[in-house]
């Protein structure tokens, strides 16, 4: 079963609040899936709420919290996580208990979890939706051995990434239970041109690392001609630089960019293969699985 494959389903969705990475191959899959006359429950946060709705995605919309990360921004993620660790236990079990109810409320048949732990059901298959399926080599035994207890709970794991072309290297090396289900970009079937010399930037991830990069990007690209995208501003903005923040329009600036200037997230990485452009990737700072694709 792939998402392709999947036709009158009733589906609860849902993908992980951290930066804008997953909610942006969301796009792709939810597509792919009403087209082929599934009826569609995403909760989701009021924040991807408003992105699939620029996208025109039908569906019955849940509106909750989300999970929010709370980082120093020191570059350090073990300890990052570390520090975030109990919290979000916590939040895995709540989280699967307001799945089981959801399931019971809209007679849910299928449920798709794009990298949320506890967004599963026991009451129907549960299907877990990552590019990640080992974590990074210096992660250590302890994260990975969690990761893979968490991962398998649910009925299947669909691994997005090529099989032949594996884009996400040693990370994605399948598991039983798991499929291959390619690459997912909004991108991958909006019309992409060129205009010379055009440097488009794209801050993302989560605070304060995205801040942290919105003042890179303008230090280092600022004295150019510059397409800014951003959530928000974080300083004065120079003449010569557009910050733009609407999803639709950010998405037609990228598609004729000559270069583009980001942090080297795996859904980038998956829009690059579609958008073909010259790209200047950054990781986060201490951030394992960027610092992995980007040595890979």
């Amino acid at each position: 079963m792939k998402p392709g494959e999947l036709s009158y389903q009733n589906i609860l969705f849902s993908c992980l609040d951290w930066g804008s990475g997953h909610v942006a191959r969301s796009v792709a899959v939810l597509k792919e899936l009403s087209g082929r006359g599934n009826e569609l429950h995403i909760s989701c946060t009021a924040a991807q709420k408003a992105i699939f709705l620029s996208y025109e995605i039908d569906a019955c919309y849940i509106v909750t919290e989300g999970f929010q990360f709370r980082f120093k921004g020191d570059g350090n993620f073990t300890s990052e996580m570390r520090r975030n660790a109990w919290r979000f236990s916590r939040w895995i079990k709540a989280e699967q208990a307001q799945t089981e109810n959801l399931v019971k409320k809209y007679a849910i048949t299928l449920v798709l979890s794009d990298h949320c732990y506890g967004f599963r059901s026991d009451q129907v298959p549960s299907i877990f939706i990552t590019h990640q399926v080992s974590l990074p080599p210096k992660a250590g035994w302890i994260a990975q051995r969690i990761h893979r207890k968490w991962m398998n709970r649910f009925s299947e794991i669909w691994i997005m990434d090529d099989e032949q072309k594996r884009l996400a290297g040693v990370l994605s090396n399948p598991v039983p239970k798991s499929k291959y289900i390619g690459f997912y970009s909004r991108f991958q079937d909006q019309e992409i041109s060129l205009v010379p010399g055009k440097v488009v930037g794209i801050v993302s991830g989560p605070e304060p690392y995205s801040e942290q990069f919105f003042h890179w990007i303008l230090k280092e690209h600022g004295m150019q001609n510059l397409i800014l995208i951003s959530p928000k501003s974080y300083s004065e903005i120079p003449p010569n630089v557009t910050v733009i923040s609407d999803w639709k329009q950010a998405d037609e600036e990228i598609a004729s960019a000559e270069t583009i200037v980001s942090r080297n997230g795996y859904s980038t990485l998956m829009d690059l293969q579609f958008l073909k452009k010259k790209a200047v990737l950054i990781p986060t700072p201490g951030q394992l699985e960027q610092e992995y694709l980007y040595g890979k």
